[in-house]
Protein backbone atom coordinates (compact mmCIF):
# COMPACT_ATOMS: atom_id res chain seq x y z
CA UNK A 1 0.00 0.00 0.00
CA UNK A 2 2.75 2.41 -0.95
CA UNK A 3 2.47 5.23 -3.45
CA UNK A 4 5.49 5.32 -5.75
CA UNK A 5 6.14 8.41 -7.86
CA UNK A 6 8.28 8.53 -10.99
CA UNK A 7 9.63 11.92 -11.97
CA UNK A 8 9.73 11.68 -15.75
CA UNK A 9 10.70 14.27 -18.31
CA UNK A 10 8.63 12.56 -20.97
CA UNK A 11 6.09 9.73 -20.77
CA UNK A 12 4.97 7.22 -23.41
CA UNK A 13 1.61 5.53 -22.86
CA UNK A 14 1.72 2.03 -24.38
CA UNK A 15 -0.96 0.19 -22.44
CA UNK A 16 -2.76 -1.58 -25.29
CA UNK A 17 -6.48 -2.01 -25.79
CA UNK A 18 -9.76 -2.37 -23.93
CA UNK A 19 -11.14 -5.83 -24.67
CA UNK A 20 -11.09 -6.89 -21.03
CA UNK A 21 -13.91 -4.42 -20.36
CA UNK A 22 -16.03 -6.95 -22.27
CA UNK A 23 -18.22 -4.40 -24.04
CA UNK A 24 -21.78 -5.73 -24.53
CA UNK A 25 -20.71 -8.98 -22.87
CA UNK A 26 -18.43 -10.12 -25.69
CA UNK A 27 -15.41 -12.34 -25.04
CA UNK A 28 -11.96 -11.01 -25.93
CA UNK A 29 -8.61 -12.10 -27.28
CA UNK A 30 -6.82 -9.35 -25.34
CA UNK A 31 -4.30 -9.68 -22.52
CA UNK A 32 -5.59 -9.26 -18.96
CA UNK A 33 -4.32 -5.69 -18.68
CA UNK A 34 -6.37 -4.46 -21.63
CA UNK A 35 -8.83 -2.35 -19.65
CA UNK A 36 -8.38 1.04 -21.40
CA UNK A 37 -6.24 2.43 -18.56
CA UNK A 38 -3.97 4.35 -20.92
CA UNK A 39 -6.95 6.17 -22.37
CA UNK A 40 -8.20 7.06 -18.90
CA UNK A 41 -4.77 8.28 -17.75
CA UNK A 42 -4.25 10.37 -20.88
CA UNK A 43 -7.76 11.83 -20.80
CA UNK A 44 -7.44 12.85 -17.17
CA UNK A 45 -4.17 14.59 -17.99
CA UNK A 46 -6.00 16.56 -20.67
CA UNK A 47 -5.26 14.57 -23.84
CA UNK A 48 -7.87 14.39 -26.59
CA UNK A 49 -9.67 11.11 -27.32
CA UNK A 50 -10.37 10.11 -30.92
CA UNK A 51 -12.88 7.49 -32.20
CA UNK A 52 -13.28 6.09 -28.68
CA UNK A 53 -16.47 4.32 -29.76
CA UNK A 54 -14.79 2.15 -32.42
CA UNK A 55 -13.70 -1.40 -31.63
CA UNK A 56 -12.78 -4.22 -33.96
CA UNK A 57 -14.33 -7.64 -33.49
CA UNK A 58 -12.22 -10.50 -34.80
CA UNK A 59 -14.83 -12.69 -36.53
CA UNK A 60 -13.51 -16.04 -35.33
CA UNK A 61 -12.91 -16.33 -31.61
CA UNK A 62 -13.29 -19.72 -29.93
CA UNK A 63 -16.88 -20.19 -28.71
CA UNK A 64 -16.32 -23.63 -27.19
CA UNK A 65 -15.09 -24.90 -24.80
CA UNK A 66 -15.52 -22.25 -22.09
CA UNK A 67 -11.85 -22.38 -21.04
CA UNK A 68 -10.74 -20.73 -24.29
CA UNK A 69 -13.65 -18.34 -24.91
CA UNK A 70 -12.49 -15.51 -27.15
CA UNK A 71 -9.12 -17.05 -28.05
CA UNK A 72 -8.21 -16.21 -31.63
CA UNK A 73 -8.84 -18.73 -34.36
CA UNK A 74 -6.49 -17.39 -37.03
CA UNK A 75 -7.93 -16.26 -40.36
CA UNK A 76 -5.45 -18.61 -41.96
CA UNK A 77 -7.98 -21.37 -41.18
CA UNK A 78 -10.45 -19.79 -43.60
CA UNK A 79 -7.78 -18.98 -46.18
CA UNK A 80 -6.94 -22.71 -46.27
CA UNK A 81 -10.51 -23.56 -47.19
CA UNK A 82 -12.63 -23.79 -44.02
CA UNK A 83 -16.04 -22.15 -44.35
CA UNK A 84 -18.39 -20.67 -41.77
CA UNK A 85 -21.48 -22.86 -41.48
CA UNK A 86 -24.75 -22.26 -39.60
CA UNK A 87 -26.78 -24.78 -37.59
CA UNK A 88 -28.53 -25.93 -40.80
CA UNK A 89 -25.22 -26.72 -42.49
CA UNK A 90 -25.42 -23.69 -44.79
CA UNK A 91 -22.46 -21.52 -45.80
CA UNK A 92 -24.02 -18.09 -45.17
CA UNK A 93 -21.18 -15.79 -46.30
CA UNK A 94 -18.07 -15.69 -48.46
CA UNK A 95 -15.21 -17.14 -46.36
CA UNK A 96 -12.73 -14.35 -47.21
CA UNK A 97 -14.78 -11.26 -46.42
CA UNK A 98 -13.16 -8.47 -44.38
CA UNK A 99 -13.28 -8.73 -40.59
CA UNK A 100 -16.11 -6.28 -40.06
CA UNK A 101 -18.36 -7.92 -42.65
CA UNK A 102 -17.53 -11.42 -41.37
CA UNK A 103 -18.18 -10.52 -37.72
CA UNK A 104 -21.46 -8.78 -38.54
CA UNK A 105 -22.58 -11.77 -40.63
CA UNK A 106 -21.92 -14.23 -37.79
CA UNK A 107 -23.70 -12.06 -35.20
CA UNK A 108 -26.67 -11.62 -37.54
CA UNK A 109 -26.84 -15.36 -38.24
CA UNK A 110 -26.89 -16.15 -34.51
CA UNK A 111 -29.28 -13.41 -33.39
CA UNK A 112 -31.56 -12.02 -36.10
CA UNK A 113 -31.71 -15.19 -38.21
CA UNK A 114 -31.73 -17.59 -35.25
CA UNK A 115 -29.38 -20.04 -36.98
CA UNK A 116 -26.58 -20.20 -34.44
CA UNK A 117 -25.32 -23.40 -32.83
CA UNK A 118 -26.24 -23.40 -29.14
CA UNK A 119 -24.26 -25.15 -26.39
CA UNK A 120 -24.37 -25.04 -22.59
CA UNK A 121 -21.53 -22.50 -22.81
CA UNK A 122 -23.02 -20.13 -25.38
CA UNK A 123 -23.68 -19.75 -29.10
CA UNK A 124 -21.59 -19.73 -32.27
CA UNK A 125 -21.32 -21.03 -35.82
CA UNK A 126 -19.31 -23.93 -37.18
CA UNK A 127 -15.93 -23.39 -38.80
CA UNK A 128 -15.64 -26.42 -41.05
CA UNK A 129 -11.96 -27.31 -40.45
CA UNK A 130 -12.14 -30.90 -41.79
CA UNK A 131 -12.75 -29.33 -45.22
CA UNK A 132 -9.11 -28.16 -45.17
CA UNK A 133 -7.84 -31.74 -45.26
CA UNK A 134 -10.42 -32.74 -47.89
CA UNK A 135 -9.37 -29.89 -50.17
CA UNK A 136 -5.61 -29.80 -49.58
CA UNK A 137 -4.73 -33.31 -48.51
CA UNK A 138 -4.10 -35.16 -45.26
CA UNK A 139 -1.53 -33.50 -42.98
CA UNK A 140 -2.28 -29.92 -44.13
CA UNK A 141 -3.64 -28.81 -40.75
CA UNK A 142 -0.70 -30.20 -38.77
CA UNK A 143 1.73 -28.58 -41.20
CA UNK A 144 0.07 -25.18 -41.76
CA UNK A 145 -1.85 -24.41 -38.52
CA UNK A 146 -0.26 -26.59 -35.81
CA UNK A 147 -0.98 -24.08 -33.03
CA UNK A 148 -4.72 -24.25 -33.73
CA UNK A 149 -4.57 -28.03 -33.76
CA UNK A 150 -2.79 -28.09 -30.38
CA UNK A 151 -5.09 -25.49 -28.77
CA UNK A 152 -8.22 -27.54 -29.43
CA UNK A 153 -6.55 -30.91 -28.90
CA UNK A 154 -6.05 -29.96 -25.22
CA UNK A 155 -9.83 -30.22 -24.87
CA UNK A 156 -10.28 -33.41 -26.85
CA UNK A 157 -11.22 -31.75 -30.14
CA UNK A 158 -9.43 -32.97 -33.26
CA UNK A 159 -9.98 -30.17 -35.78
CA UNK A 160 -8.88 -32.49 -38.59
CA UNK A 161 -11.99 -34.58 -38.01
CA UNK A 162 -14.59 -32.29 -36.45
CA UNK A 163 -15.50 -28.61 -36.95
CA UNK A 164 -15.01 -25.98 -34.26
CA UNK A 165 -17.42 -23.41 -32.86
CA UNK A 166 -16.55 -19.73 -33.30
CA UNK A 167 -18.07 -16.34 -32.49
CA UNK A 168 -16.75 -12.75 -32.82
CA UNK A 169 -14.34 -11.65 -30.09
CA UNK A 170 -13.26 -8.15 -29.01
CA UNK A 171 -9.87 -7.79 -30.64
CA UNK A 172 -8.63 -4.26 -31.36
CA UNK A 173 -9.32 -0.75 -30.09
CA UNK A 174 -9.36 1.50 -33.16
CA UNK A 175 -9.97 4.60 -31.08
CA UNK A 176 -7.64 6.08 -28.50
CA UNK A 177 -5.53 9.14 -27.74
CA UNK A 178 -5.00 11.65 -30.52
CA UNK A 179 -1.35 12.24 -31.46
CA UNK A 180 0.59 14.55 -33.76
CA UNK A 181 3.20 13.39 -36.29
CA UNK A 182 5.88 13.10 -33.59
CA UNK A 183 3.76 10.78 -31.41
CA UNK A 184 2.93 13.44 -28.81
CA UNK A 185 -0.58 14.24 -27.58
CA UNK A 186 -1.70 17.82 -27.14
CA UNK A 187 -0.40 17.50 -23.57
CA UNK A 188 3.24 18.59 -23.63
CA UNK A 189 5.70 15.69 -23.18
CA UNK A 190 3.00 12.99 -23.17
CA UNK A 191 3.43 10.51 -26.02
CA UNK A 192 1.45 7.44 -27.07
CA UNK A 193 2.31 4.31 -29.06
CA UNK A 194 0.51 1.16 -30.13
CA UNK A 195 -3.14 0.34 -29.63
CA UNK A 196 -3.68 3.21 -27.18
CA UNK A 197 -3.28 5.62 -30.12
CA UNK A 198 -6.49 6.63 -31.85
CA UNK A 199 -7.10 7.18 -35.55
CA UNK A 200 -4.09 5.58 -37.24
CA UNK A 201 -6.42 3.07 -38.88
CA UNK A 202 -9.47 5.33 -38.95
CA UNK A 203 -12.64 3.68 -37.66
CA UNK A 204 -11.68 0.24 -38.97
CA UNK A 205 -8.50 -1.78 -39.52
CA UNK A 206 -7.25 -4.30 -42.05
CA UNK A 207 -5.65 -7.46 -40.68
CA UNK A 208 -1.89 -7.31 -40.11
CA UNK A 209 -1.66 -3.52 -39.92
CA UNK A 210 -1.45 -3.34 -36.12
CA UNK A 211 2.02 -4.93 -36.10
CA UNK A 212 3.21 -2.37 -38.65
CA UNK A 213 1.59 0.40 -36.59
CA UNK A 214 3.35 -0.70 -33.39
CA UNK A 215 6.77 -0.96 -35.02
CA UNK A 216 6.57 2.35 -36.90
CA UNK A 217 4.82 4.51 -34.32
CA UNK A 218 6.55 2.86 -31.36
CA UNK A 219 9.92 3.76 -32.81
CA UNK A 220 8.64 7.23 -33.68
CA UNK A 221 7.38 7.91 -30.14
CA UNK A 222 10.55 6.47 -28.57
CA UNK A 223 12.92 8.56 -30.69
CA UNK A 224 10.99 11.80 -30.23
CA UNK A 225 10.34 11.33 -26.51
CA UNK A 226 14.03 10.63 -25.79
CA UNK A 227 15.12 13.60 -27.87
CA UNK A 228 12.58 15.90 -26.21
CA UNK A 229 13.65 14.74 -22.73
CA UNK A 230 17.09 16.31 -23.28
CA UNK A 231 15.59 19.78 -23.07
CA UNK A 232 12.89 19.29 -20.43
CA UNK A 233 13.38 20.85 -17.00
CA UNK A 234 11.58 19.04 -14.20
CA UNK A 235 9.08 21.10 -12.28
CA UNK A 236 7.44 20.54 -8.91
CA UNK A 237 5.25 17.46 -8.74
CA UNK A 238 1.53 18.18 -8.77
CA UNK A 239 -1.77 16.35 -8.89
CA UNK A 240 -3.66 19.43 -10.01
CA UNK A 241 -4.94 17.64 -13.14
CA UNK A 242 -6.50 14.96 -10.93
CA UNK A 243 -8.13 17.57 -8.70
CA UNK A 244 -9.40 19.38 -11.79
CA UNK A 245 -10.90 16.16 -13.17
CA UNK A 246 -12.59 15.35 -9.87
CA UNK A 247 -14.09 18.85 -9.84
CA UNK A 248 -15.43 18.36 -13.38
CA UNK A 249 -17.04 15.08 -12.33
CA UNK A 250 -18.69 16.80 -9.35
CA UNK A 251 -19.87 19.74 -11.44
CA UNK A 252 -21.43 17.34 -13.96
CA UNK A 253 -23.34 15.59 -11.17
CA UNK A 254 -21.72 12.23 -11.93
CA UNK A 255 -21.55 9.78 -9.05
CA UNK A 256 -19.75 6.48 -9.53
CA UNK A 257 -18.04 3.82 -7.47
CA UNK A 258 -16.08 2.61 -10.49
CA UNK A 259 -12.40 2.22 -9.69
CA UNK A 260 -10.13 3.70 -12.31
CA UNK A 261 -7.59 2.91 -13.57
CA UNK A 262 -8.78 -0.68 -13.51
CA UNK A 263 -5.42 -2.37 -13.62
CA UNK A 264 -6.85 -5.86 -14.04
CA UNK A 265 -10.40 -7.14 -14.63
CA UNK A 266 -12.17 -8.70 -11.67
CA UNK A 267 -12.87 -12.30 -12.62
CA UNK A 268 -13.28 -13.55 -9.04
CA UNK A 269 -16.36 -15.74 -8.71
CA UNK A 270 -18.62 -14.66 -5.86
CA UNK A 271 -19.67 -17.28 -3.34
CA UNK A 272 -23.17 -18.71 -3.93
CA UNK A 273 -23.35 -17.19 -7.42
Amino acid sequence: EEILIARAKTVIIATGGAGRLHYQGFPTSNHYGATADGLVLGYRAGAKLLYADTLQYHPTGAAYPEQIFGALVTEKVRSLGAKLINVDGEAFMHPLETRDVSAASIIRECSTNGKGVHTDDGVGVWLDTPMIELKNGEGTIEKRIPAMMRMFAKYGIDIRKEPILVYPTLHYQNGGLDISANGMTDVENLYVAGEAVGGIHGRNRLMGNSLLDIIVFGRNAGKNASEKAKDVELKNLTLSHVESFEQEIENAGIKTDKVSPQLLPDYARKVNE
